[in-house]
C-alpha cells in the first residue's frame, strides 16, 4: 500500500512528465508543473527543490524501466551475438520512446555545440554510460565463455567496449546534429556487425 507522500510524488512526477515531453526542460517552470499536479508551489517545494531534480527522478525511473526492458530482451536469446544486437536494437527502440528524455539530450548535445565551450559533457547522459557499458562487457565475456568469441584480457575487453559505446555515442551525436535520426539503427547495426567481425572465432 502506498503513503500519500508516494502517491503524491508519483503525481507530481507523472505531470511534470507530461510537460517536459511538450514544453521541454528549459520552459517548463515549477508553476507550471504545480499547476499540472493540481497543488501549491510550497507543496511542491516541500518533494523538490527545482524542476532539475523533478526531471533527474523522472530520469531515474525511467533508466530503471529501459535496462530492466534492455536484461530482460537480451535473456530471450541465445548467443553472444543476438545478445549484442538485442542490446543496440532495444536500447535505440526505447530511447526514441522515452521522448522527453531523448530530447532533453539532444537540446544538451546542441547547446553545448553552440556554446563551442570545448566541454562536450551532458548531465543526463552520463548516467546511461557505465551501465550501459556493463551490459554490454558481460555479453562479450558471455561470448568467450560459450566460445562464440576469441579469448581477450581484462584490459582487452574494457577497450573494446570503450571503443564500441565511443562508436556508438559518436554516430548518434553526428546523425543529431544532421537531423537523421532515422538512419540511426541501420548505422548502429553496421557498427554492431564490424565488431563482430573482428571478436569472433
Amino acid at each position: 500500500m502506498k503513503t500519500k507522500d508516494e502517491i503524491l510524488r508519483e503525481k507530481i512526477l507523472s505531470g511534470a512528465d507530461k510537460l517536459f515531453q511538450k514544453y521541454g526542460l528549459t520552459k517548463t517552470t515549477m508553476e507550471d508543473i504545480a499547476r499540472e499536479a493540481g497543488k501549491g508551489k510550497s507543496t511542491l517545494y516541500y518533494y523538490f527543490k527545482s524542476k532539475e531534480e523533478i526531471f533527474d527522478a523522472i530520469v531515474q525511473l525511467e533508466k530503471v524501466k529501459l535496462f530492466n526492458h534492455v536484461q530482460e530482451e537480451i535473456s530471450k536469446v541465445p548467443t553472444a551475438a543476438e545478445k549484442l544486437k538485442t542490446f543496440v536494437t532495444i536500447r535505440f527502440q526505447r530511447l526514441k520512446d522515452i521522448s522527453n528524455l531523448y530530447n532533453v539530450m539532444i537540446d544538451e548535445v546542441r547547446e553545448v555545440l553552440n556554446q563551442q565551450s570545448g566541454d562536450f559533457s551532458c548531465p543526463y547522459r552520463k548516467q546511461y554510460d557505465q551501465k550501459e557499458a556493463n551490459i554490454v562487457k558481460s555479453i562479450l565475456q558471455y561470448g568467450i565463455v560459450t566460445g562464440e568469441f576469441r579469448v581477450f584480457s581484462e584490459s582487452d575487453l574494457d577497450m573494446m567496449v570503450f571503443v564500441f559505446m565511443s562508436a556508438q555515442h559518436g554516430l548518434e551525436l553526428d546523425l543529431i546534429i544532421y537531423d537523421k535520426l532515422d538512419e540511426l539503427l541501420t548505422r548502429l547495426n553496421f557498427l554492431h556487425e564490424i565488431m563482430l567481425s573482428g571478436i569472433k572465432k
